[in-house]
């Protein structure tokens, strides 16, 4: 389902690249997106991934300045999918990650195509696997809409990318 994604960069006017790692709307607004439930579902897997760098503190200096106050609010309890939707527009892209989120999020989240991603794997492909234990026998091409917004489904995709990040960082410390 995700081998397409591909990650986007524009060019902004102070000639800061800026990169978008995923949008809802790419999801939703797939022609294999079932149209029995929420679009909302489809973002499930990109709010996993932004609580994750919100509970390490890899957001910018810009994005806790702008968002302090939602930030002393994010606890266990805090819906993140819902927080992305609506105060991020459904967009996971560079401006609200610091420098180690980047360089995390460049590597893992958009590609396969990086070499981090190449040796060690992809958040994607992690995600996919992830559904396809969760289905079992019973999975599926779109499979991944039907994924709950829980606190025991993000507690195991929390345990993929902690591992992928301490990966991540022996990886870049061999460099």
């Amino acid at each position: 389902f995700l081998k397409s994604m591909q990650l986007k960069v524009q060019k902004k006017e102070s000639k800061m690249v800026y990169v978008t790692y995923d949008k809802a709307k790419w999801h939703w607004g797939a022609k294999n997106a079932p149209t029995d439930i929420p679009q909302e579902n489809g973002a499930t897997h990109i709010a996993f991934f932004f609580r994750w760098c919100m509970e390490r503190k890899l957001y910018s200096k810009d994005f806790a300045a702008d968002f302090a106050d939602d930030i002393a609010r994010m606890d266990d309890s805090f819906d993140y999918r819902r927080y992305f939707l609506g105060a991020m527009d459904g967009v996971l892209g560079s401006e609200e990650l610091n420098t180690a989120g980047k360089a995390f999020a460049k590597a893992y989240y958009a590609t396969d195509r990086t070499k981090f991603a190449k040796t060690h794997g992809w958040y994607l492909q992690d995600y996919d696997d992830f559904v396809a234990r969760k289905f079992g026998d019973k999975n599926f091409d779109n499979a991944y809409f039907y994924i709950e917004n829980s606190p025991q489904n993000y507690a195991e995709i929390k345990a993929i990318i902690d591992r992928r990040y301490e990966e991540f960082l022996s990886f870049k410390a061999a460099k």
